[in-house]
């Protein structure tokens, strides 16, 4: 039976303390980040804060929908992305730590993983069989691929149509291009760049110390990273399938109900 939203997710927070207290802290710092934004006058960091709090709702929601559950330990990872987001872009901890935006990516490659495995589970049914198994991890790490490719995609269609720069960039000093040659037999490779300088049409200029990179290199490392994450994570599913499976219970979700014959 189909119970309502309201109740369920009651019931499952009552059967899980550990998920209602991250729930709870998560929520606590949306909260506090958005007001304490609102209060410096930072209107962009405090929507941000608000639409991140949007996540808690809408993850009890897929889980009612879908009938299944996901562990604490998936939720725990799952808000520290979402509050990721927050500290990177809000608090400006991507300046403070640049290998924070990495770390995140690399979360995310897990969490997809786990959400894909999941589904797919979903679908097939519980049989234990190795067929079974290896279907849902093969379809884990391609629903974490889709997901990074398609992150990037969106980050990419922000700044082309919206002009939102969503993308890090970097300084390097050299490139080469077919462009530069004009021909596409060889390349010109500029090599020892110390210096950009940018004229304005009104006579003022902006110096880099090299060159701008507007975000290849950021497009790429992050879906290098998040493959590297759901690797390692659908790796480790392996032996753990021989070993009893904790791991997979940390992280994958089950179904709530029996699916129906």
């Amino acid at each position: 039976m189909n119970r309502g939203f309201l109740t369920v997710t009651k019931e499952r927070l009552k059967s899980d303390p550990a998920a209602c207290v991250i729930f709870a802290a998560f929520a606590a710092f949306e909260i506090f980040s958005g007001i304490w934004f609102a209060a410096h006058a930072e209107a962009r960091n405090a929507a941000l804060s608000f639409a991140y709090l949007l996540i808690l709702p809408a993850a009890l929601l897929a889980e009612w929908l879908l009938r299944i559950r996901f562990p604490a330990l998936f939720h725990l990872l799952l808000f520290v992305l979402a509050a990721g987001g927050v500290l990177g872009s809000c608090y400006d901890l991507y300046t403070v730590l640049p290998s924070f935006d990495e770390l995140l990516h690399g979360i995310s490659g897990i969490l997809f993983c786990a959400v894909g495995f999941t589904l797919f589970r979903r679908i097939l049914g519980e049989d234990g069989s190795k067929k079974t198994f290896f279907a849902c991890l093969l379809a884990g790490v391609l629903f974490s691929l889709a997901i990074a490719v398609l992150w990037e995609m969106f980050e990419y269609a922000a700044y082309a149509f919206a002009g939102i720069d969503m993308q890090e960039d970097m300084i390097v000093d050299g490139f080469s291009s077919y462009l530069l040659s004009g021909s596409h037999n060889q390349t010109v490779t500029i090599d020892g760049i110390t210096q950009t300088i940018i004229y304005y049409g009104d006579g003022q200029t902006y110096v880099i110390e090299g060159y701008l990179d507007i975000g290849m290199y950021d497009t790429l490392n992050d879906m290098l990273v998040c493959t590297i994450g759901c690797f390692l994570f659908a790796l480790l599913l392996l032996p753990d399938r021989v070993l009893g499976g904790k791991l997979k219970d940390l992280l994958i979700g089950r179904p709530t109900e029996k699916k129906a014959e």
